[in-house]
């Protein structure tokens, strides 16, 4: 037997399925345009992380070049923007380059190569402030005075950026820009060693 609400019931769910199987239309037409929205902007975020990589690579490698050491900037797993990354390999005194980590290099060879990272990342920067906090302590003399030269070479340079360096160290290379101001936390008082006047 068949029940008099059939057709009605039918019809019903007839009209149910077809707005149902729109909404999906809409919903599966969304979702490739989402792809491909998304996958338009992996290429362009990829592009410009390349781009960059290729413009800091020579400068990381110059920095380093002026405390003998070689070493490179890359990408890695650029294809997964999850696991993607930024490699820096350094080698000092010979030593082919390997990845900067925490039991490839000492302490003091881990800060020069930090640095020169930092040194080559500054020409790409926003801020109009930037500050480093004691990275000379684990270097060596020699390496601590080229690094000094190069940051205070890169103030020069850089008129319309502030600098705020702190180190323990005594300072031999300044730059023209440079106020110099000794902090005494044991006792007397902290004064201004070097004053000069404000960038033109």
């Amino acid at each position: 037997e068949i029940p008099e609400d059939a057709p009605s019931m039918f019809q019903s769910f007839t009209k149910t399925y077809g707005e149902l199987k729109q909404k999906a239309d809409v919903v599966g037409e969304n979702r490739k345009r989402t792809l491909e929205e998304l996958d338009e902007r992996k290429k362009i975020w990829r592009n410009i992380m390349e781009r960059l990589a290729e413009e800091i690579s020579p400068t990381y490698a110059e920095v380093l070049d002026r405390v003998a050491g070689i070493g490179a900037v890359r990408l890695s797993n650029m294809d997964d923007p999850d696991r993607a990354g930024i490699e820096v390999t350094v080698g000092f005194k010979g030593v082919s380059p390997v990845l900067l980590d925490a039991y490839a290099q000492s302490g003091g060879e881990r800060a020069v190569a930090t640095m020169a990272f930092l040194l080559s990342l500054q020409h790409h920067l926003k801020s109009p402030v930037r500050a480093v906090d004691e990275f000379d302590v684990h270097m060596d003399p020699h390496n601590r005075e080229s690094m000094m030269k190069m940051l205070f070479s890169f103030m020069n340079e850089n008129a319309d950026v502030q600098f705020l360096v702190i180190t323990p160290s005594q300072l031999t290379a300044v730059g023209e820009y440079t106020n110099i101001i000794f902090v005494q936390n044991v006792h007397g008082k902290s004064e201004v060693a070097k004053a000069v006047a404000a960038r033109p």
